[in-house]
């Protein structure tokens, strides 16, 4: 099955109802996971209800979240003095602009990506092309040049089906590829099977987009549920909320984006959701709404910039390395222990289990020392 039908048949399970019944409104308590809040946040009548979702996604989030309720249980004398302006993605502490955040400073120790690059070599690879990146249909050109060439009918029928397998077409056109490596003309049509660099790009761009329009619903959603809110349904990403909640016994909800600042580095963060165990110290979880493979821990021989030159240079490594930041400044400015921190993966392409990764304690001194001079510009 693949993975939209698998999306499909979990919505179906989780959100369709008979239409004569009046769908119950999603929270804490209704997932079974009352002991998450604190007693203060518990509704007794009817919690404020996060909107429905709309046909297109906003890139803001929806005004009327709840996302208070949880400063007022647990505020810090600290919270009255940054502030934080979303235009230009900016923190002020006591009314001046903080230097940097927490994602630009561990981005100062990344290799800069680049598109040209990355879309050259995919494209002079021998694996290309490659499964999401074929073309959804042949020119007449391109089918006269499949049939002129022998062994070439099942790709052409591959390429017809209505519901193409993309790994079987790849697979065949690099079958043909290989059958004669010198022919640049085979070699020709076999790339032109692929999308072309603008098209990647265009891609890209949308893909880009959307997972910032979707990152962002779902960051609202988690917010105001944690906060004592309800939701109008039961969504496969709050599914996998859940079930990771379930799974750490004895937390209990402290605080959502919680912003922090840190004075001698001038550096400032949001943590989507710091929660706090028996004991009280704190955890620190950053949910993500990144496919599976870009979670990973493959670097492919990368590794970030000096003084970071043993830190493999890949998206789950930054993720650790803010959540390290963000483990100093509490540590150091706000008086917190903290004993873990999780990347919490809830996209519903990775399957019916959240990503889950615990965040190995790192040496924060190079960040330190790299955030201590802060920028002029």
């Amino acid at each position: 099955m693949t993975s939209s039908a698998k999306r499909r048949k979990l919505v179906d399970f989780t959100e369709e109802r008979p239409k004569s019944e009046t769908p119950r409104p999603v929270t804490l308590t209704a997932l079974g996971l009352h002991d998450v809040l604190p007693r203060k946040l518990v509704y007794r009548d009817s919690p404020p209800r996060f909107p429905s979702r709309p046909a297109e996604l906003p890139i803001d989030p929806p005004e009327n979240i709840l996302a208070d309720g949880l400063q007022n249980v647990n505020s810090h004398p600290r919270d009255e003095h940054l502030t934080f302006t979303a235009s230009d993605h900016a923190y002020f502490w006591r009314g001046k602009r903080v230097a940097r955040s927490a994602t630009q400073l561990v981005h100062e120790f990344t290799n800069e990506f680049s598109e040209n690059q990355v879309i050259s070599s995919m494209q002079r690879s021998t694996n290309w092309p490659r499964p999401g990146y074929l073309k959804s249909a042949l020119s007449e050109r391109q089918k006269a040049g499949l049939a002129q060439l022998k062994g070439t009918g099942q790709l052409l029928r591959a390429f017809q089906q209505e519901e193409q397998d993309e790994l079987q077409i790849c697979r065949l056109a690099h079958r043909l590829r290989a059958t004669a490596p010198e022919d640049d003309a085979v070699a020709e049509l076999v790339a032109g099977l692929g999308l072309s660099e603008s098209e990647i790009r265009e891609k890209w761009a949308q893909a880009r987009e959307d997972g910032v329009k979707e990152g962002t619903w779902m960051h609202a959603q988690f917010e105001h549920l944690l906060n004592g809110g309800s939701l109008p349904s039961r969504t496969e990403e709050v599914a996998l909320l859940a079930q990771f909640l379930r799974s750490q016994p004895g937390m209990t909800a402290y605080r959502t984006e919680w912003r922090i600042y840190a004075e001698e580095e001038d550096v400032a963060g949001s943590i989507d959701y710091v929660a706090e165990r028996p004991d009280g110290s704190k955890v620190i979880v950053d949910w993500k709404r990144t496919k599976r493979t870009r979670l990973n821990n493959e670097a492919f021989g990368k590794f970030m910039r000096r003084p970071l030159c043993s830190v493999p240079d890949c998206t789950l490594w930054h993720y650790r390395l803010q959540l390290n930041a963000y483990r100093f400044i509490l540590e150091k400015y706000y008086g917190q222990i903290v004993s873990s921190m999780y990347i919490v993966g809830t996209n519903p392409d990775n399957g019916d289990h959240p990503y889950v990764d615990e965040v190995p304690r790192m040496q924060t001194a190079n960040l330190e020392h790299r955030a201590s001079p802060p920028l002029t510009s």
